[in-house]
C-alpha cells in the first residue's frame, strides 16, 4: 500500500523525509495511518484521452 509520510522516519534501508510517498505492507500502512505519522495515498483515475475534432478549412 502506498502511504504519504507526515513524519520523518528512518530505517535501516535508509531516511525517509516528510512528503514521501512510500510503498509498504498493508499491515505496516495500517500501523502508520493510526499512529497519525502517514496518510493513505489514493490513486488518481486515469486521465481519458479527448479526441481533437478537424480543423475548419477555410472555403473560398
Amino acid at each position: 500500500m502506498k502511504v504519504k509520510l507526515l513524519v520523518a522516519r528512518a530505517s535501516a534501508a535508509g531516511a525517509q523525509n516528510v512528503g514521501d510517498e512510500i510503498e509498504v505492507s498493508s499491515d505496516e500502512a495500517r500501523r502508520l495511518i493510526e499512529a497519525k505519522q502517514a496518510a493513505p495515498v489514493r490513486s488518481a483515475a486515469p486521465q481519458k484521452a479527448v479526441k481533437r475534432s478537424k480543423a475548419e478549412k477555410a472555403v473560398k
